[in-house]
């Protein structure tokens, strides 16, 4: 963790990983501002960067942050957003390197959370494990461990997992002789994306087909049957999901 003699306390930044639809993980690290959002009038101010849209501001988001304000009353939440992804994570490390600039919470595309913790940037962050305040113990071990440096050191605290949902026509399963009903179905293919479409070609024997005639306009109709339901499959769950700050 670097320190400056300008600085009044350390400062924390926690950065959460997001990823495309879902996925992210919350991470950790050092600035060196003099003005590192600390208080000011008995108020402190903790600043959140974040780029695309996290639906945690009060105007057009989940009113995470005044739902917190509330439960922490002498806490002022300032956000600063960035459209574009790519240059928000650009920037971000240019000021992780010069140990400037960063706010306290800054949000973190997941696809780099291998970088994030890797051997170049790994001792940037602060070890939420150590700092206390973070439980740990209520987030699913995978995720935590995908903001976990190689020397055991945890980064970052994801959002969500990006849960899936597939679904089916129960009316169609039970022509193919398959299971109907919503758990039985979710066990066919739990654990491999490879028994999914295993699952899926007895159905191509019994599904009906369109007319050509109608096959586009059959092709652009989005309502579902009445006998849809919808199974949540196990594998798919694991590899996504956002990360966001604690």
């Amino acid at each position: 963790m670097r320190t400056s003699s300008s600085r009044r306390g350390r400062r924390t930044a926690i950065a959460a990983v997001a990823v495309a639809v879902t996925g992210t993980t919350l991470l950790t690290g050092c600035g060196s501002d003099g003005d590192d959002g600390a208080k000011s009038g008995g108020t402190i101010t903790l600043r959140v960067g974040t780029f695309g849209s996290f639906g945690y501001d009060d105007k057009t988001g989940a009113k995470l942050y005044a739902e917190y304000e509330k439960a922490h009353p002498g806490i002022k939440i300032e956000e600063s957003n960035v459209a574009d992804g790519q240059k928000y994570w650009d920037t971000l490390k240019l000021r992780l390197s010069r140990n400037s600039g960063l706010a306290d919470v800054q949000a973190i595309e997941v696809g780099y959370i291998a970088e994030a913790t890797g051997p170049t940037m790994a001792d940037k962050w602060v070890d939420l494990g150590k700092e206390g305040g973070a439980k740990l113990d209520a987030f699913l071990d995978w995720k935590v461990k995908q903001a976990t440096t190689a020397d055991g050191r945890v980064i970052g605290l994801g959002t969500d997992i990006g849960p899936m949902a597939v679904c089916y026509d129960k009316d169609l399963f039970a022509k193919a002789k398959l299971p109907t009903d919503r758990d039985a179905v979710g066990k066919l293919w739990a654990g491999d994306w490879s028994k999914f479409l295993e699952v899926g070609r007895p159905t191509r024997r019994t599904r009906p087909r369109a007319p050509p005639s109608t096959t586009r306009r059959a092709a652009s109709s989005t309502r579902s049957s009445p006998a849809t339901r919808c199974s949540t499959p196990t594998p798919a769950a694991s590899s996504t999901g956002r990360t966001a700050p604690a």
